[in-house]
């Protein structure tokens, strides 16, 4: 009985061992990029940030830019908080925007957001999002204003948020609606743990690339047309991503390294 527990106990490790070998090579193999580059527009260098991307394993830690940090803050396996903070003329960070996120399981409940304005106070607000999970391709979600003072909540935005193969592919709000096309390529964020559960609080995260976005106002307005056009490395994954609004004017270049 005695060889038998050892024997039990042993094979226990050797599983346990294989398993945590099998994650951190997973981890290892996963593509993250280092660095994000916008230039807006891509004609001149004036308007260039360059962003420095951290990670802990495979979740994501930081997004650092010259006067910008995007800070994420993790509870388990899911993203409970984030944070955005911009630098001063003195070279302080000052906190303009909190975020935090609730979930049933592994789906977003709620979303509380704070904006912070130092200068203007007045212009401070905080704002609370319910989405209600109908099936794993739709949500309906209800934002609310929230007054500072009374805590009383006035209703501002209604919509839904429409997935197909991991990537939103509508967006609906009140009456303006914005319609996504995908590509079959790598997103540069797709491996980050839990960023797709944020649902569109992340820009065009999903799986896949968006190649055109398709945006309307209002149901009886002229649909305004946004084209992105990629260069992709030998994995699949974007190198540059430059955005053309209405087909014609770059509206920014975003630039990817691994």
């Amino acid at each position: 009985m005695k060889k038998l527990l050892i024997l039990s106990t042993v094979l226990s490790l050797i599983v346990s061992s294989c398993s945590s070998d099998d994650n951190s090579k997973s981890e290892a193999a996963a593509i993250f990029p280092k660095t994000i580059t916008y230039t807006y527009p891509p004609e001149t260098q004036k308007a260039m940030e360059i962003s420095a991307v951290k990670y802990d394993g495979n979740k994501i830690n930081s997004i650092t830019a010259l006067n910008k940090r995007t800070s994420y803050t993790y509870t388990g396996d899911l993203i409970t908080k984030l944070e955005i903070f911009e630098r001063d003329t003195k070279g302080q960070e000052i906190k303009i925007r909190d975020a935090s996120f609730t979930y049933e399981g592994k789906k977003l409940k709620t979303k509380i957001v704070k904006i912070i304005n130092i200068d203007s106070p007045s212009l401070e607000y905080n704002e609370k999002t319910i989405y209600t999970h109908l099936s794993d391709e739709l949500i309906n979600y209800i934002t609310y204003s929230v007054n500072q003072n009374t805590n009383v909540e006035t209703k501002t935005l209604e919509g839904s948020l429409i997935y197909e193969n991991d990537n939103l592919v509508k967006f609906q709000a009140n009456n303006a609606s914005y319609v996504y096309e995908y590509d079959n390529k790598n997103n540069p964020l797709k491996n980050v743990l839990s960023l797709n559960l944020l649902l569109n609080e992340i820009r065009e995260n999903g799986k896949n690339n968006v190649f055109r976005i398709t945006s309307k106002p209002s149901p009886t307005s002229i649909p305004a047309i946004y084209n992105r056009e990629y260069t992709y490395n030998d994995k699949d994954y974007p190198t540059k991503n430059t955005s053309y609004t209405n087909g014609q004017w770059v509206e920014f270049d975003i630039e990817y390294t691994y």
